[in-house]
């Protein structure tokens, strides 16, 4: 049945209440009719005497109602009775709006726990879901960043492997180039040293030969002379391998020339310390 078939809850109270109030009016009307019909059965109805002797009616009399008014406790009996009616009319009315009322508010409670009950259920539903959809973005949410820390490990490992690489050779490239520029160093030093321990010995074998005693025994010989020197050019020692003669004519040139040139190099002036000088005269 649709909702405008169905009475409303309005029409339905006015026609109890119609009902109540159709009650209440039967009940009056039914007092006074009670009434009524006891006024007319309290009058009576005589005929004219009839004479035994002839029978026959006195024509000139006439017909005589005689009332009889009803006594006054049945009037108060009956007005009782009638209060009564319709206060038990109004009772009863009373009672049936009461339980109308009670029942009213009884489905009226029953509707509202129900739909307490109802809205708890779905507010908890609804927690519960909200609830799930937070862990479940919450775990989606560590699982994304988990995954990014890991591609940003990676990523950041794979510059840092390329960036050692680079470094290692750049590094590699540097010593080497280092070691290239360290050698080119050593090798002019070294040609440097040379340079000056020869001029530094043809110096020294000059300033010896200066001291040389030249005799016929000493021509066209030769001599090693080993010579200790002080850094300050002092001779200490002399010792020749060859012609004795001249080892040591040279011996005593060398002994006799005292202070030799040192060059201020001090690697040059380290190697002079213990020079060889080779002489052919």
């Amino acid at each position: 049945m649709s909702a405008q078939n169905q009475p409303k809850p309005s029409d339905t109270k006015e026609k109890k209440s119609l009902t109540l109030q159709q009650k209440s009016f039967l009940i009056s009307g039914a007092g006074h009719l009670f009434i009524v019909l006891s006024l007319l059965v309290s009058f009576k109805f005589s005929a004219a005497p009839v004479d035994l002797a002839t029978g026959d009616k006195d024509t000139q009399a006439p017909n005589i109602i005689e009332a009889t008014f009803i006594d006054s406790n049945v009037i108060e009996q009956n007005k009782r009775e009638k209060q009564q009616s319709e206060a038990e009319a109004k009772r009863k009315q009373d009672q049936e709006a009461a339980n109308k009322r009670k029942e009213v508010e009884r489905k009226r409670q029953e509707s509202d726990t129900a739909d307490k009950v109802k809205r708890k259920k779905a507010a908890d539903a609804k927690k519960q879901k909200e609830e799930q959809l937070s862990k479940e973005r919450e775990l989606q949410q560590k699982a994304r960043l988990a995954q990014e820390k890991a591609q940003k490990q990676e990523i950041e490992k794979a510059r840092q492997d390329k960036a050692d690489q680079e470094r290692a050779v750049r590094d590699n490239a540097m010593q080497e180039k280092m070691q290239l520029e360290q050698a080119d160093r050593n090798e002019r030093r070294q040609r440097q040293i040379l340079s000056e321990l020869q001029i530094a010995n043809s110096k020294i074998k000059a300033r010896i030969e200066q001291n040389l005693i030249q005799t016929g025994s000493i021509v066209g010989k030769s001599c090693r002379l080993r010579l200790r020197i002080a850094s300050n050019g002092l001779v200490l020692d002399a010792v020749g391998t060859g012609d004795e003669s001249l080892c040591l004519a040279l011996r005593t040139a060398a002994m006799k020339a005292g202070t030799l040139p040192m060059p201020s190099n001090k690697d040059v002036n380290e190697k002079l310390r213990d020079t060889t000088l080779v002489y052919e005269n």
